[in-house]
């Protein structure tokens, strides 16, 4: 057994420092769920041999008894969000009957340890992302780079387009860029306006005193240095706007990332329009098909519930007007 505690270890596009339970690809951090780290974790240490299922539930399930299912749900996890089997790529492999293996060529570096004062784990409130984001790359990058300046932006689109996928998967790749985090505040559950101040409050762990007022919590806001993600502004829009420019004026290193059916029409705004992935013509080929970046998001997120593989032509138009929905409306679609 390898003791990894004060190594780096570098395989394929990712560094993995395992006192820190960090997963970095390419350099930036990887959401991974705890138990999925625990068997990273684990497979590393026993890199190029076989470790028993057995044993692995024993270790990541301690006190615990669990079934040979609930291993295999955090494995796949683990195997999609490292891409394994794309593009020929191959890290972990299963043993028939016996269990479960590391196989790629990896190399053990010296820890590099965080500078003084940085925080080792960034504090934020993200969802766990579970599917890779198909088609939206060159938007995203151009976005990450932005943000930083333009301090507030809203993605506007139709219902299920992608603007949450693309919001998160934007703050995402922002984190530890932020001295006080990434905060998430999704407005769909709340019906009234008189809902936002209290919720933005404890969301940041503002005392009662501080979130009486606008104004108030402002100024508690002046020294922070954030992104804060308001999520589905659409039956909110005149009252997200108030709140964002009056927080805007008084934190200068505030930043706010929106997404909602139409602009806020708020001062300092930047307005970014998704458009539909693009999808297919009804009476092209299956492979020229696949090509298309809504096709590829549409048979990766929607076989197991709808088609086999092997989409036929005669489906395409279907496939074509499903392809351009939100993956959690795909799924829900008989």
């Amino acid at each position: 057994m390898n003791d990894l505690s004060d190594q780096a270890v570098h395989f394929g596009p990712y560094r993995i420092h395992p006192r820190q339970r960090l997963v970095l690809e390419a350099g930036r951090p990887l959401r991974l769920g705890r138990r999925a780290v625990d068997i990273l974790l684990i497979l590393l240490e026993h890199a190029g041999n076989v470790v028993s299922k057995q044993e692995l539930i024993a270790r990541v399930w301690p006190k615990s008894v669990v079934e040979d299912g609930n291993l295999r749900v955090h494995m796949a996890a683990l195997r999609k969000a490292l891409g394994d089997g794309q593009a020929g790529q191959r890290y972990i492999v299963t043993v028939a009957q016996r269990g479960y293996s590391f196989v790629a060529p990896l190399s053990i570096e010296p820890m590099t340890l965080p500078t003084d004062g940085a925080p080792q784990s960034p504090s934020h409130n993200l969802p766990l992302r579970r599917t890779r984001m198909i088609g939206r790359q060159a938007l995203i990058d151009a976005l990450v780079q932005q943000l930083p300046q333009q301090r507030f932006i809203t993605l506007t689109g139709a219902g299920g387009i992608g603007k949450t996928t693309v919001a998160l998967r934007v703050a995402e790749l922002l984190i530890g860029h932020y001295r006080d985090g990434i905060h998430l505040l999704d407005l769909a559950p709340l019906s009234a306006a008189s809902m936002i101040l209290p919720n933005l409050a404890a969301l940041l762990g503002l005392t009662p005193g501080e979130n009486a007022s606008l104004a108030g919590l402002a100024r508690s806001l002046q020294a922070r240095q954030m992104l804060l993600v308001i999520d589905n502004c659409e039956h909110l829009l005149d009252d997200i706007a108030l709140i964002s420019e009056t927080l805007l004026r008084h934190a200068p290193h505030l930043h706010i990332l929106t997404t909602s059916r139409e602009a806020l029409r708020a001062e300092g705004e930047y307005v970014q329009r998704l458009e539909p992935l693009a999808c297919p013509p009804a009476t092209g080929n299956r492979a020229q098909a696949l090509g298309y970046p809504a096709m590829q998001l549409l048979i990766e997120r929607a076989t197991p519930h709808l088609w086999s593989v092997a989409l036929s032509v005669a489906e395409l138009p279907l496939a074509c007007l499903l392809s351009t929905l939100e993956p959690s409306d795909v799924e829900t679609q008989g």
